[in-house]
């Protein structure tokens, strides 16, 4: 029942394209239908984007674009990024200088401790010092974890602003079945991944960090299996996720495609049986106007990765600017002779590398999401 309703649709679509002024068509496809395609949405999240990422983005103008797509230049955006990442690391370079602070406070103090022989002094010491590092740990946590949770917000909205657009083309292209199940199930799994990320990963994450330093903070307590069991907690079920998501959206999609494809060819060859004069010339002229659909969806989709890509490698390179600190600080720390503060600083560089990797995972979730909607449902008729 279903296929024929579908094919019956179908059939009507053919009809009414027989209102359609062909040359008109056929003199500029692309710019007839792209006043009919809403960025309403697409450019109020690109107004509200960082002045960094925006002068970074091509003009969003399908009609511009044609068939070549959005110009990236890529050489500029390359340029923009190494500076951005070599001004965090400057910009960072004052909480390296309070850690070796800290570090030469308790280098003098452990003196002190040999020269009294006390060892109380140099557990109080250490102890004290630990804390003050503590300290700019947990508001660099604070920091870096709202520079992540922006990220993969601002990632999320922009799917939420993209996706109804692409589906609106890919149903002008003739992928109805395809939109009609890969639609809902795409908008929810962008909500199911923000929210597992940010208020699962990351807390994880966050609470294997603290375990890890309470492990250096009192000697013969030991918890670092216990932290690392939570943090490949966190990035196993990242993984699982991810899976299951590109999984479902694949197998769904070339469902859809498959039923797409079968139905166009049964509308054509009605379309030439019943209507013997003209079927096969609105059938054309069908699919011309579904093929200027398929290249504007390819088009906005090359627009779309690209977007993804800026917005997720500016705090990635935050991310990974706070990390390569951290592990400068302890790779500086350990000639200052203490190896317990190196290894502690070393582990809190390992807990923003895996918030950068939770990040960039979700990005390239995102990245093959739009990859596959650019790649479905591009249909032809004959």
């Amino acid at each position: 029942m279903r296929a024929i309703l579908r094919i019956s649709c179908l059939a009507l679509l053919l009809l009414l394209w027989v209102a359609v002024p062909v040359r008109a068509a056929e003199a500029n496809p692309f710019a007839a239908q792209v006043p009919s395609v809403d960025l309403s949405e697409l450019h109020r999240f690109l107004d509200h984007l960082d002045q960094d990422v925006q002068r970074l983005l091509p003009r969003l103008d399908m009609a511009a674009w044609q068939v070549t797509g959005p110009d990236w230049d890529w050489r500029r955006i390359g340029r923009d990024i190494l500076n951005f990442f070599l001004k965090e690391l400057v910009f960072n370079l004052k909480v390296l200088g309070e850690l070796i602070f800290v570090a030469l406070v308790l280098a003098i103090l452990q003196n002190l401790r040999h020269a009294f022989e006390e060892e109380n002094i140099g557990r109080l010491a250490f102890a004290i010092c630990f804390l003050v590092v503590m300290g700019i740990v947990f508001n660099s946590f604070r920091v870096t974890f709202g520079v992540a949770r922006t990220a993969i917000g601002e990632m999320s909205n922009f799917m939420y602003a993209l996706i109804p657009v692409l589906f609106s083309l890919m149903v002008a292209g003739g992928g109805v079945t395809t939109a009609t199940i890969v639609h809902p199930l795409m908008v929810g799994s962008v909500e199911v991944v923000a929210g597992l990320v940010n208020g699962v990963v990351f807390p994880l994450i966050l609470f294997a960090g603290i375990l890890g330093l309470t492990n250096y903070l009192f000697e013969g307590f030991e918890l670092k299996k216990l932290a690392n069991l939570i943090k490949m907690s966190a990035l196993g079920l990242l993984g699982l996720a991810m899976a299951v998501f590109i999984g479902i959206v694949t197998i769904k999609g070339f469902a859809g495609s498959v039923a797409d494809s079968t139905a166009l060819r049964t509308a054509k060859y009605l379309s030439n049986t019943f209507l013997p004069v003209v079927g096969g010339e609105l059938a054309d002229t069908m699919e011309m106007a579904m093929g200027c659909s398929t290249v504007l969806k390819g088009g906005l989709g090359l627009f779309g990765l690209g977007v993804v890509v800026v917005i997720t490698v500016f705090p990635l390179l935050k991310i990974l600017a706070v990390a390569a600190l951290y592990y400068l600080s302890g790779a500086i720390m350990q000639p200052l002779g203490n190896q317990r503060l190196a290894d502690a600083l070393e582990t809190v560089g390992g807990v923003f590398l895996n918030i950068f990797g939770a990040v960039a995972v979700v990005g390239l979730m995102f990245y093959i999401a739009i990859a596959i909607l650019v790649g479905m449902a591009g249909l032809r008729v004959g």
